[in-house]
């Protein structure tokens, strides 16, 4: 016998959760499938940047028993770049918690339950699941980068080869010495350090090392000499590769939300606030029909929504792989942290990106060049330095030595 839903949401992360209960308070009652067990940790940062705040209010999470963290602080040897966030602090919440707050008791929920098929019949969504089939005016694949519903789907895009990284995350108990978050940038990789509580920081690092756990920390020495010694408080644990984006994201009665929408990386931050803001304009313009559910509008919204994330997170990705471009950047945005503010609003979609960006990029170059002929002259130096005046006295052939009496 088919279960029949208005909206049946696969995946239940962040995403799919908000979204439900999003769904619920528009008086829809959703169904939720999940191959885990609530509540849901995740592979990631876990700071929620200051947009994501109100959208949390407007699911009724109000109160959460986070940390606080005022902005971002950027670290490469002997440089330091960094600043607050213009809208007030941010909150480093820990996954499990964020997953208990946003379950709901007005969404039914099927937890270990595997998707296993999608079809269309007559103006119903089918779904067969390992629990039974359902029927559904509207899937939600809320399911992450390697979403089951966008591979039945066949919208399942090819993984990008560059960049290809992996995710890892430990928290630790050693208390926090920065109110902000800090990111330490070696070559191709950054470390993010999040004060997780008054005794805990959480440290996540992508990397293109891959699946290496024992070398996770391993290009970060001055970070790996700080932490040895403080005690686990969590397991290690990863995820990868990364960036990946689907061939399409909506038709109607399938729409992809989250991750598995498209995902490129997750060194700026900005994952959970774009979730939370697509699954509020889901609920927002879902309306019931009597056939399949078209939301034509999700495609130009989602494209405007992501933008700002897809340019800055490309730009980041470009610097990290440049030692010289990125010192650079880092030594302009030292002098100028004003930018720098405004490149943290223009990443929440709080501000217009081009203008800090074309600022930046504006600078840059001088600022490159500078650094460019001060590296050559001190090279100069000091191979001059290195070579020493031939002394004429001293000859390679043989000596005489005549006495006089």
């Amino acid at each position: 016998m088919a279960v029949t839903v208005a909206v049946l949401i696969v995946g239940g992360g962040r995403a799919g959760l908000a979204c439900a209960r999003a769904l619920s308070f528009r008086g829809v009652r959703p169904l939720l499938v999940e191959r885990r067990t609530f509540p849901l940790d995740k592979v990631c940062g876990e700071g929620l940047m200051p947009c994501a705040l109100p959208c949390l209010r407007q699911l009724g999470l109000g109160e959460l028993s986070g940390h606080p963290f005022c902005g971002i602080d950027y670290l490469h040897p002997r440089l330091r770049a960094g600043a607050d966030f213009a809208e007030g602090p941010g909150q480093v919440v820990r996954r499990l918690e964020l997953s208990s707050q946003l379950l709901s008791p007005q969404v039914d929920t099927w937890e270990n339950t595997r998707l296993l098929g999608l079809r269309r019949v007559g103006d119903w969504m089918e779904a067969e699941t390992s629990r039974g089939l359902v029927r559904a005016r509207l899937v939600i694949g809320a399911d992450g980068i390697h979403s089951k519903v966008s591979q039945l789907m066949g919208w399942l895009g090819h993984r990008w080869a560059w960049p290809r990284r992996w995710g890892w995350r430990q928290h630790l108990l050693v208390p926090p010495w920065n109110r902000r978050v800090e990111v330490h940038l070696a070559r191709g990789c950054e470390a993010y350090v999040s004060p997780a509580g008054p005794d805990r920081v959480g440290v996540a690092v992508l990397s293109p090392k891959g699946p290496r756990r024992q070398h996770w920390l391993e290009a970060f020495p001055e970070l790996r000499e700080r932490l040895a010694g403080a005690a686990p408080a969590s397991d290690l644990s990863g995820h990868g590769p990364l960036c990946r984006f689907p061939r399409r994201i909506h038709k109607p009665g399938v729409l992809l939300l989250g991750d598995a929408a498209g995902y490129l990386d997750a060194c700026t931050g900005e994952g959970l606030s774009l979730a939370l803001q697509q699954a509020l304009w889901v609920a927002d313009h879902w309306s019931p029909s009597l056939g399949l559910t078209q939301l034509p509008g999700y495609g130009a919204f989602h494209r405007r929504l992501t933008r700002a994330y897809k340019v800055l997170t490309a730009g980041v990705l470009l610097l990290s792989s440049q030692d010289r471009l990125l010192r650079a950047a880092l030594e302009l945005l030292r002098q100028r942290p004003a930018l720098m503010q405004q490149l943290l609003s223009a990443n929440q979609g709080l501000l217009d990106w081009k203008r800090p960006l074309l600022e930046l990029l504006v600078r840059l170059p001088a600022r490159w060049l500078g650094d460019l002929i001060a590296d050559t002259r001190m090279a100069q130096q000091i191979g001059g330095a290195g070579r020493q005046p031939a002394d004429p006295q001293v000859t390679d052939g043989p000596m005489e030595l005549t006495l006089r009496v």
